[in-house]
């Protein structure tokens, strides 16, 4: 059995998880295309000039010299590598959200499950303890709390099975075999982050202070717009290409040149040739650049309007979230748990019914599941903030 912390999956599933391995890995093809520009000098020509009508034979060198372009090409292909870091980081967010959530399923599933095994084991012993006391139990005291037992038991089979799916959905993420069991900590006692006040109760107060922090940090540091920048980048390094692209190549062949004869002759030739850029000035790709450039400013205003709704969803739900948990640990939870040492104590001493005991132990349990469901909600709730953010913020 493995024993795992909120904290501890989240850190491994960002880790490790074969998606970010796998998008990992595209950092060596960017590389590698980096150096495919930075090696992009053309191959020389071997040039071979035979006449015979006037006995020249001249056999040189030809060699294209670009002019400024080269540089440019790896520039474009090393800007591509930002946009590749904030891909990662963009799947960082997203393993880290989909870990916190896989985790509070399946704690919330093993709690529940517990809790059922609790209530049956809880209205056993009551029931042996009632044997045990004088007097008789009426008979529908009975049956009642073995029917109680027979729903709690139906409801234990289908808890099993969503602890197991559960556990296997984890297991997924953490790169275990299905057959692995897992023991969660409740992390009920981890401290709430910065942006929530433990002692506020005014939830909506809450979510406007905290919303207001958050909203500069996300517009910040969201990896979304991060890459849409780096795109940005990658757009106006391939403008500078295009413009490089008007000047033209520098065609130089060199080489000896040799007249036969009675006395042949040796010398050197020399030939020099450049294009004409009036025709093609790379419209197409200096319109595309433009019209790409203002695409990416439009999307980014999107996107930080998207974002803005994104977070206030996400914050305003986190700070209800904590209000209730809040109010299971403040108040509902020590409550079911006094009720039910009560009805106990009262029935142990002869002075309230039998089913007086089951009942305050079902709903016990019933306050205890709401509770799990609050916690895991709280959880889920944060990771919804995290993401929104596109940062740790946990």
């Amino acid at each position: 059995m493995q024993r795992w912390t909120v904290e501890r999956v989240v850190r491994t599933v960002e880790a490790n998880h074969p998606r970010m391995a796998a998008l990992k890995a595209q950092r060596g093809v960017l590389d590698a295309r980096v150096l495919t520009q930075r090696s992009s000098i053309p191959n020389p020509y071997i040039l071979s000039d035979n006449g015979t009508a006037e006995y020249t034979y001249r056999l040189g060198i030809t060699q294209t010299f670009e002019l400024g372009k080269r540089r440019r090409r790896v520039e474009v292909a090393g800007a591509q590598v930002g946009v590749h870091e904030a891909d990662l980081r963009i799947l960082a967010a997203t393993l880290r959200a989909e870990a916190r959530r896989a985790y509070m399923e399946a704690f919330f599933a093993q709690e529940r499950e517990a809790q059922f095994i609790a209530l049956i084991r809880s209205v056993d012993e009551l029931l042996g303890q009632a044997e045990a006391l004088p007097g008789d139990i009426p008979r529908a005291d009975v049956l009642e709390a073995n029917t109680t037992r027979l729903h709690a038991r139906q409801a234990l089979e289908q808890a099993k099975f969503e602890h197991l799916q559960a556990d296997i959905r984890l297991n997924s993420l953490l790169g275990n075999p299905p057959s692995v069991e897992l023991e969660l900590v409740s992390p009920a006692r981890d401290r709430p982050p910065s942006w929530l006040d433990l002692h506020n109760d005014d939830w909506r107060n809450e979510f406007l202070a905290a919303y207001d922090h958050l909203i500069v940090e996300a517009l910040r540091q969201r990896p979304e717009l991060a890459r849409l920048k780096s795109t940005r980048e990658v757009v106006n390094k391939e403008e500078r290409l295009a413009r490089a692209n008007r000047a033209p190549d520098m065609v130089v062949s060199a080489g000896p040149d040799m007249v036969p004869g009675g006395k042949p002759m040796w010398g050197a030739f020399f030939m020099l040739s450049l294009e004409v850029p009036i025709l093609n000035r790379q419209q197409g790709p200096m319109a595309e650049v433009r019209a790409t450039r203002e695409q990416i400013d439009q999307e980014g205003a999107a996107l930080a309007h998207e974002i803005a709704r994104q977070l206030a969803d996400a914050v305003a739900l986190a700070s209800f979230q904590q209000s209730q948990l809040r109010l299971y640990e403040g108040e509902l939870l020590p409550i079911a748990d006094a009720v039910y040492e009560d009805a106990r104590q009262a029935f142990l001493a002869n002075q309230s019914p039998f089913l007086v005991a089951v009942r305050a132990q079902e709903a016990r349990v019933l306050v205890y599941l709401g509770y799990f469901r609050a916690l895991s909600a709280y959880h889920v709730a944060l990771a919804g903030v995290e993401q929104a953010l596109g940062f740790p913020a946990i």
